[in-house]
């Protein structure tokens, strides 16, 4: 009977300890796992930089999105705006300002590369913590259609 109130409060403890864990310092993305729709239990390494920043009230995020590394263009004077754009479409930044109650991320998005990320509309974007330790964080956003996106990242600062 001890062992099994021993493990109980071990297992209720959990959360809290999660909870208390600081978001803040420099994390690096190293995957995408999907739950539900088409390409439920695919994970996704990710070879590109993510980097997601947290100080005590402020954020910043700085994605790759493209599969080999975005292509270098050519000297100023002969970039067309069609390969400027293809390879801005392969990046997006955002930065503002953040608010976590327990494990619910309210992000509200001063700056975007995006400018409709800034809309009122679109204000805050919520995301949850799904798993926060000294070296790991996932958080997640569930679509319109039920689709979960857990985005897994790596403390490195």
């Amino acid at each position: 009977m001890r062992r099994f109130i021993t493990l109980l409060a071990i297992l209720l403890a959990i959360p809290t300890l999660g909870a208390a864990q600081s978001l803040e310092g420099v994390w690096l993305g190293t995957g995408v796992r999907v739950i539900g729709g088409p390409d439920d239990g695919q994970l996704t390494t990710v070879t590109q930089p993510r980097l997601l920043i947290y100080t005590d009230a402020f954020f910043m995020w700085a994605f790759d999105g493209s599969e080999d590394g975005r292509a270098l263009l050519p000297p100023p004077d002969q970039t067309s705006d069609a390969q400027i754009g293809a390879v801005a479409r392969e990046y997006n930044s955002v930065a503002g300002t953040y608010i976590r109650e327990g494990a619910t991320i309210r992000y509200n998005q001063l700056v975007a590369l995006v400018p409709n990320a800034m809309a009122p509309e679109n204000q805050p974007l919520v995301r949850e913590i799904r798993m926060l330790t000294a070296n790991r964080l996932e958080t997640q956003i569930t679509n319109e259609d039920g689709v979960t996106l857990v985005l897994i990242y790596r403390r490195i600062e």
